[in-house]
């Protein structure tokens, strides 16, 4: 059962992108393992907090007999685990360190327990008089790395290879953590009851959703009858709440009436727009300087929405871009009369 979907992408950035993709992925597949099961809980983009301390999981699977914590990457190239845990990849054949997100993993698991305990008496019942624990349960943390990624599995830790896994097999390996729901009974594996399962899921919505909508309240402003202060204000934080607020619907974009202009382009050496050629070469469309034979690619970022990766094609003299991000189509160049 899927409690809380994953959130849309917001940023700008090609980074980030990616990185919502990856946790699309891992998404897509834990729904369709676990979509349709009563027993298996799935929240994904769970935001908490506990004594000052925030955290933001990316996807986690509750079920009878404890959690599992899921941390997605998106890594393109090479995977290298040393024997202590530190872990560096490789992007275009150099090599880096990256934090580690098994320990990422871990430090949201001590988030969740400790809030999950503080409120413990309002989520589980009570065994014989005594008040049952979370502490007690299975706690598992995973890493969900991208599936064109390179794993050297074998210079890993063993423990940390049991916990690395690749998009595709993260459902498999969910299942495998998770074990038989029936056996697991017989074997005496604590477990949550179905009643205890609605507690924690729902008590993680409404903490989730409370952090969001603080987070999304706009700033109090000055009532329109009470003269502006002299001083620069001090805006008072707004009121805690504790129940989700609907989002406020976006703004329509300005309308763009101005009309598309043939110099678009400037040389990246010079600034020049005057003297430029479009040519097409290995890399794809680019003008060439007439003044100073510098080469400038035509792929420029969308004006819509600061994407990077756009795909330029050619129609007689003009020259057009389409985002691969918002399908915004913009003319990057025009070759003037008389050029090639």
């Amino acid at each position: 059962m899927i409690l809380k979907e994953k959130d849309a992408f917001a940023g700008t950035d090609e980074r980030g992108f990616y990185g919502h993709k990856q946790e699309q992925d891992v998404a897509f597949h834990l729904r369709r393992a676990f979509g349709h099961s009563e027993q298996i809980r799935i929240i994904h983009d769970l935001v908490i907090e506990h004594c000052g301390e925030r955290a933001q999981i990316d996807h986690l699977v509750i079920h009878p007999y404890g959690f599992i914590i899921i941390e997605s990457k998106s890594i393109v190239g090479e995977v290298q685990v040393n024997a202590e845990g530190e872990w560096s990849r490789s992007y275009k054949g150099n090599w880096s360190g990256i934090a580690s997100p098994i320990r990422q993993a871990e430090l949201q698991q001590d988030v969740l327990k400790a809030l999950l305990r503080h409120h413990v008496e309002k989520l589980l019942g009570k065994l014989l008089g005594i008040q049952t624990q979370i502490g007690g349960r299975e706690w598992r943390t995973l890493c969900a790395v991208s599936s064109t990624a390179i794993l050297h599995r074998e210079k890993m830790p063993k423990s940390e290879a049991d916990k690395v896994v690749k998009t595709e097999f993260v459902a498999k390996k969910a299942q495998e953590l998770i074990g038989s729901l029936r056996g697991g009974l017989l074997k005496g594996r604590p477990w949550f009851s179905m009643q205890e399962l609605e507690n924690i899921g729902t008590f993680l919505l409404a903490h989730t959703a409370a952090l969001q909508a603080e987070l999304e309240k706009p700033a109090q402003a000055t009532p329109p009858d009470e003269p502006a202060p002299s001083a620069t204000p001090v805006t008072e934080p707004a009121p805690q709440s504790y129940a989700a607020t609907p989002e406020p619907a976006p703004a329509e974009p300005p309308e763009d009436t101005a009309a598309p202009t043939e110099n678009l382009l400037t040389c990246k050496q010079c600034g020049g727009t005057d003297n430029l050629n479009g040519m097409y070469g290995q890399y794809g469309y680019y003008v060439k300087c007439g003044s100073c034979s510098t080469n400038t690619s035509m792929k420029q970022p969308c004006p819509a929405c600061g994407w990077k990766s756009v795909k330029v094609s050619k129609d007689g003299p003009s020259y057009t871009a389409a985002c691969r991000k918002c399908d915004h189509q913009y003319l990057v160049y025009r070759q003037a009369a008389g050029k090639a």
